[in-house]
């Protein structure tokens, strides 16, 4: 159930990322608490982890920033997907 929520979160960050609005602020704040706190898991994590918290913690730079890179809305998009569906599979 966490899984899907945070892959809910990955979306909505897409979605700020392509059209910025005024909630891109808090959630690049989540996005870059959640992209920090999988930082912490390195140890632990796979290399697929690290992947994935590197691009959490870039999107958040961005929303809190305001610099953001036309194109890189598609990776939280697809990331945010990819666990949507292994979410609701498992």
């Amino acid at each position: 159930m966490l899984l899907i929520a945070l892959s809910i979160l990955d979306i909505l960050v897409g979605i700020s990322l392509m059209f910025p609005n005024f909630l891109g602020f808090y959630i690049g704040i989540l996005v870059l608490l959640k992209g920090l706190s999988s930082m912490l898991g390195i140890p632990t994590g796979d290399l697929g982890i690290v992947i994935m918290g590197f691009a959490d913690i870039a999107a958040g730079i961005m929303l809190l920033t305001g610099f953001l890179i036309p194109w890189f809305w598609i990776i939280p998009m697809l990331k945010g997907l990819y666990c949507l569906i292994i979410g609701f599979a498992s």
